[in-house]
C-alpha cells in the first residue's frame, strides 16, 4: 500500500508544480482574447505562485494542527473550481483571481504531501520517497510548457488550465 500512497502524494505535488508553468505559453493568446495589458498578463503568470507562496506556510501549519489528510483533500477539491474558473474566465481579472485561488489550493495540498511522506516513512525509505517526490514533481513541472504548447495548437487558451483537472 505504501507505493500507492507515495504515487498519490507525488501526483498531487506534480499537479501543483505543473500549474506553475502552464499559463506562460498561453499568455499571448490570453492577451489577445482579453486585450490585456502587460501588467495583467504578468499577474496571470505569477498569480498561482503568489497564491501558493502567500499561503503555503500558514496552511501547512494548519494541516499539522488539524490534520494533513483533511488539508490535502480540501486543497485538491478546491483546485477543481479554480481550474474551471481559470479555463472559462470571462475577463482577465477573473483569470487572475482564479490563478491566485489555484495557488492557495496548492498551498493546502503541496506542503501536506511532503509532511505526509516524512510522517509515513523513516530511514532510507524516507530518503528514497523524498527523492522520488522531488524528481518526479520537478520533471512533470518541466513538461508544463510542452503540454501547454501542444494544447494550444488545437484548442483555446483556457485548455491549458484544464490539463491538471483529471
Amino acid at each position: 500500500r505504501g507505493g500507492v500512497i507515495l504515487a498519490s502524494l507525488i501526483i498531487v505535488a506534480a499537479v501543483a508544480n505543473l500549474n506553475l508553468s502552464v499559463a506562460n505559453v498561453a499568455l499571448p493568446d490570453i492577451g489577445i482574447a482579453f486585450d490585456a495589458s502587460q501588467t495583467a498578463l504578468n499577474l496571470v503568470a505569477v498569480g498561482y505562485s503568489l497564491g501558493l507562496a502567500a499561503s503555503v506556510l500558514y496552511l501547512g501549519a494548519l494541516g499539522d494542527r488539524y490534520g494533513r489528510k483533511l488539508m490535502l483533500i480540501i486543497g485538491v477539491l478546491l483546485s477543481v473550481p479554480a481550474c474551471l474558473l481559470a479555463a472559462w474566465a470571462p475577463s482577465v481579472e477573473v483569470l487572475i483571481v482564479a490563478r491566485i485561488l489555484g495557488g492557495v489550493s496548492a498551498g493546502m495540498a503541496y506542503p501536506t504531501t511532503l509532511a505526509l511522506i516524512t510522517a509515513l516513512w523513516s530511514g532510507p525509505g524516507r530518503t528514497k520517497s523524498i527523492a522520488l517526490w522531488s524528481a518526479l514533481g520537478g520533471a512533470i513541472a518541466a513538461l508544463g510548457p510542452l503540454i501547454a504548447g501542444l494544447l494550444l495548437e488545437d484548442f483555446w487558451w483556457g485548455s491549458v488550465f484544464l490539463v491538471t483537472l483529471p
